[in-house]
């Protein structure tokens, strides 16, 4: 984003005017759309005024970076969660906010950070909850009305799910309302010019991310399906309906932990301590074994299953959390044997080479 991208983004997100900003700063409105649509730039002793007015600094209003390259946001966001694994959340928390502030018009990297520093919270029973969660929900509040729209929804739809966690049903419709219907599948059409064009590493790559969104919504419809069922007391229908979701993630080359956790809803809900305990094992051994770099199939030749991973990390947490505190797996924890297995199993799902204690 360059600097008229940035004055625009800010000015709309203080819901003021062009003649507003123009009169504070005692220019022409003329000479503000000039700015914003990049024909002319501020005066430089105008910078710190504008920077100030429009809650920002001028190092931000000034920067020029256009957005970081695929490349370059993968290992920012690996060197994050290699911070958080090996030496505590706080050094993975301090590292992101340096590489935000170092590129703080790239809202991508800034959705991603978010997202994963939020999963990693419970994933790593981070003890001062209060210390970090503030933080991230208000980057989630700025970036609900970020110019890009992916990320603009990503966020929105993270805070939805907050709302409903927190009971507020009128906040999270209001949030959702937020969000706009698609009119044009975009995506699908600059694949479908790209293999027009010849670029078919291009287009693979948009059509690979296709293949494991549209899986993963597959899955999720299923889960909530199944979730239904269950609610309505149809145990047999949930576990019936769970179990149509291994052969997706299989056909996909998706990991075994996406199907495993909506199969293990179903089982817990019917007491079958067996069917229980297996998926538990199958769902920690994916994701104990689950390396990115290791992919093989043509389905994530180019773009992978970086996003998958992250997720994975988040199921992990409410994994962890549930089975040693939920009552729903209170008749695992009743039984001695079982309860010995389950205690074995969780110490072995645990994130290695982690510090909470270092924060």
């Amino acid at each position: 984003m360059n600097i008229s991208q940035e004055i625009r983004k800010r000015r709309l997100a203080l819901n003021m005017t062009q003649e507003q900003v123009a009169t504070r700063l005692g220019v022409s409105a003329p000479a503000v759309n000039k700015w914003e649509r990049g024909a002319s730039y501020p005066d430089i002793t105008l910078i710190p005024a504008l920077a100030r007015l429009l809650n920002t600094d001028a190092n931000t209003l000034l920067s020029f970076e256009e957005g970081l390259s695929p490349e370059k946001n993968l290992a920012i966001q690996r060197e994050v969660e290699r911070r958080v694994r090996e030496e505590g959340y706080d050094a993975g928390f301090s590292y992101a906010r340096e590489q935000l502030r170092a590129y703080p018009s790239s809202d991508e990297l800034a959705i991603t950070l978010a997202s994963y520093l939020d999963g990693a919270l419970m994933l790593y029973q981070v003890p001062d909850l209060e210390r970090y969660r503030p933080q991230i929900e208000a980057e989630y509040e700025r970036l609900a009305s970020s110019s890009v729209n992916a990320v603009r929804d990503q966020a929105l739809t993270m805070l939805v799910a907050k709302a409903m966690a927190q009971e507020d049903c009128g906040r999270a419709q209001t949030l959702l309302d937020r969000i706009p219907e698609p009119t044009i599948d975009k995506q699908e059409q600059q694949a479908a010019l790209y293999m027009k064009q010849g670029d078919y590493e291009r287009a693979e790559r948009l059509w690979e991310t296709r293949v494991t969104k549209s899986a993963g919504a597959l899955i999720a419809a299923l889960s909530n399906l199944s979730e239904i069922a269950l609610r309505q007391g149809s145990l047999d229908e949930a576990r019936d309906i769970a179990r149509r979701a291994e052969p997706i993630a299989r056909a996909c080359d998706l990991p075994r932990w996406m199907s495993a956790t909506l199969e293990l809803g179903a089982e817990v809900a019917q007491h079958d301590a067996e069917a229980t305990m297996r998926l538990l094992e199958e769902i920690a051994a994916s994701m104990k074994h689950m390396h990115v770099d290791d992919i093989d199939s043509p389905l994530h030749r180019y773009v992978g299953l970086t996003g998958i991973s992250q997720l994975s990390q988040q199921m992990l947490a409410l994994i962890l959390a549930e089975v040693q505190t939920d009552d729903a797996y209170a008749f695992l924890r009743q039984d001695p044997a079982l309860n010995e297995r389950m205690r074995a199993l969780i110490n072995s799902m645990q994130p290695q080479d982690s510090h909470p204690t270092s924060i």
